[in-house]
């Protein structure tokens, strides 16, 4: 939300947060870190993190999701305590499913038991990015995790529709016990996302369970999206049919499409099949790293360089050679020993090691460096986004505060809502609306 309303918008995530908190003062706003980075795809320093964890809290967020790709438990904790020390009043920590030789029951089992002792967590849950999860899968899995805690309680599901099987798979939750399922309001439903929040109330009732939500509140809701989709002429979620070979190599339909679309641009949209197929070897490699944003990003960006070149690895990226010079923690599996050599006396590898790591500038360097007079909130996003995308959107930002501010930006739902209110001047406001 933060980087799209940012570089597509130039709008201000910050005041979209404040509406929403306007609008729903009695709904609980959450927030997911992934990992140990913050908007962008590289590493978040820990000033900054501090800085974003303090402002969601400042803007009304109190409950936090945390989890960590690579299944680095200790980092996920020091980002759990990070949220507890900002405020937050419920911390969520994440299992990240995905499926290998190395993510089998006990490797999850044993990772997840390193919460059960961390004040900082507050409840568990299952995090599925990709939609792999099956119900047959589902329920081997809970009862495995849980042989593993005595304090902590597995609540929440969290799956994608990738495969078309989350609707499935949430009933299959809801009989284990898991009662927080993750959905989405048609048209914002189906496709890659979650499972339509509508159909899934009525399965579950008609399962036998009991639901505590308004229908009708979120039908009303679903309606006034699905008129806005119409109404700007953007998709609408549609359920996917069922694909077995998403299984092989569990690549995220964004980058999918995105890979599809470089290769046709560079007029080698034939090598598609191949970059798929080399990404499989491309994370065995690697050591069965999940293929979720960035690490699906890298995988199969050198599975494209492999193919391109037509030899293995004759060109490695930097991102993978981050990778596996650990700054994303530990791969979950063996890595290729041949590959790793090759890393190692790459140029870059031997710079890192040669070169002591770059100080993380305060914040009130960053200030300097940025201006003075800046807020917590343009700060942070101005050491997170690029310069250009972020002076385009201050400017639409500034301009919009200004006319709103002179009454030159009254919209048609505010004033409906004046002249709707007895004690409203209504010829100042229709003044407002249509000047002399």
């Amino acid at each position: 939300m933060f980087a799209t309303a940012v570089r597509y918008h130039r709008e201000d995530p910050w005041d979209r947060l404040d509406a929403l908190r306007k609008a729903m003062p009695d709904t609980t706003l959450g927030f997911l870190t992934t990992g140990k980075r913050f908007i962008t795809f590289s590493r978040t320093p820990p000033n900054l993190f501090k800085l974003a964890f303090e402002l969601l809290r400042r803007h009304g967020v109190t409950r936090m999701w945390v989890v960590d790709p690579m299944h680095d438990m200790e980092a996920a904790m020091s980002t759990a305590r990070l949220a507890k020390e900002a405020g937050f009043e419920e911390v969520i920590g994440g299992l990240c499913y995905t499926i290998s030789p190395v993510h089998t029951d006990t490797y999850f089992t044993e990772k997840i038991a390193q919460f059960d002792n961390c004040d900082a967590i507050d409840s568990i849950y299952i995090k599925d990015p990709a939609g792999l999860l099956t119900p047959e899968r589902l329920n081997t899995l809970v009862p495995s995790l849980r042989s593993g805690l005595k304090n902590k309680v597995i609540d929440e599901l969290h799956t994608h529709c990738n495969t078309g099987l989350a609707p499935l798979t949430l009933l299959a939750g809801a009989d284990l016990g898991l009662r927080h399922l993750h959905c989405a309001l048609p048209p914002l439903a189906e496709g890659a996302s979650h499972a339509s929040a509508l159909q899934l109330v009525n399965n579950l009732k008609a399962r036998g369970h009991s639901v505590d939500v308004d229908s009708d509140a979120m039908q009303r809701a679903s309606d006034a999206l699905m008129r806005e989709a119409r109404l700007r002429n953007l998709p609408e979620g549609k359920p996917l049919m069922y694909d077995e070979a998403y299984y092989r190599h569990t690549l995220p339909g964004g980058v999918l499409s995105t890979t599809a679309r470089q290769l046709r641009e560079m007029g080698k949209e034939h090598l598609m099949p191949a970059v798929v197929d080399e990404s499989l070897q491309v994370r065995a490699d690697l050591g069965w790293p999940i293929v979720v944003t960035p690490f699906a990003q890298y995988i199969v960006t050198q599975a494209a360089l492999n193919v391109m070149a037509g030899e293995r690895y004759l060109r490695i990226s930097d991102e993978v050679v981050d990778m596996l010079l650990g700054d994303w923690g530990p791969m979950p599996g063996p890595v290729n020993p041949e590959l790793l050599d090759r890393v190692h006396n790459l140029p870059r590898a031997r710079q890192r090691a040669d070169r002591p790591e770059p100080e993380v500038p305060s914040l009130d360097e960053l200030r300097r460096r940025f201006g003075g007079t800046l807020s917590d909130e343009d700060l942070l996003m101005r050491a997170v986004m690029p310069t250009e995308q972020m002076d385009a959107m201050i400017t639409e930002r500034d301009s919009r505060r200004r006319a709103r501010a002179s009454g030159a930006d009254l919209g048609l739902r505010e004033l409906a809502a004046a002249l709707s209110d007895p004690s409203a001047p209504c010829r100042s406001v229709l003044r407002r609306v249509m000047p002399p």
